[in-house]
């Protein structure tokens, strides 16, 4: 009885939402993982040998990341969602190794990566699996490095993450995904609550 109904299209109020989103965790991270389960991370790989390969695997390619520049607003035709998805894995991985290792330099690689991506000048909608997929690895970083990113740069991330993504569909025309049965309908509304959730 303390959940709330998710019929489609959705029958709930917006007053009703906003009772819920009252309810919801001050802190971070929200997306995927507790706290708890982020600060045992390291701790958890010991004595596994498939966590330990794993966690290498993902501490390595952070590793090669240090000397990669950010990515840059390249479009593929009329798209931006190579770059969108190069996103998604930096920030996993960056957020990841930072989780793993307790090196900060994973966490200041992952904040300069943001940092790019919130200066572009938007994220495509025109396409907007792209926005989405950028949204979604925006989130991540922001969620999960929240406490290690600069006041500043937080800021920019967050006013990126609502203006270039999740403001979108209600203040643009760019909204024809919403009914989409196929993967749009998904990675869309996936993307941009996680965008909404990271900036609760």
């Amino acid at each position: 009885a303390d959940k709330p109904v998710l019929d489609y299209p959705p029958a709930i109020s917006l007053e009703e939402v906003r009772k819920w989103v009252d309810k919801a965790p001050a802190g971070h991270p929200r997306l995927l993982a507790s706290k708890a389960e982020l600060a045992a991370l390291g701790e958890s790989i010991k004595g596994d040998p498939v966590r330990q390969a794993l966690a290498g695997a993902v501490i390595k390619q952070a590793n090669l990341l240090e000397d990669i520049p950010p990515i840059t607003r390249t479009l593929e035709g009329r798209r931006l969602l190579g770059e969108s998805r190069r996103c998604v894995k930096r920030t996993a991985v960056l957020a990841t190794a930072y989780h793993l290792t307790g090196e900060k330099r994973h966490a200041r690689r992952c904040q300069q990566e943001m940092l790019a991506v919130a200066r572009f000048s938007d994220w495509n909608p025109s396409h907007f699996l792209d926005v989405a997929e950028m949204t979604f690895g925006m989130a991540i970083g922001y969620d999960w490095l929240h406490g290690e990113l600069d006041k500043a740069a937080r800021d920019e991330i967050r006013k990126a993450i609502v203006e270039k993504g999740v403001a979108l569909p209600f203040e643009t025309r760019h909204n024809g995904w919403v009914r989409s049965r196929n993967n749009w309908g998904q990675v869309c509304h996936g993307g941009l609550t996680a965008g909404a959730l990271a900036v609760l």
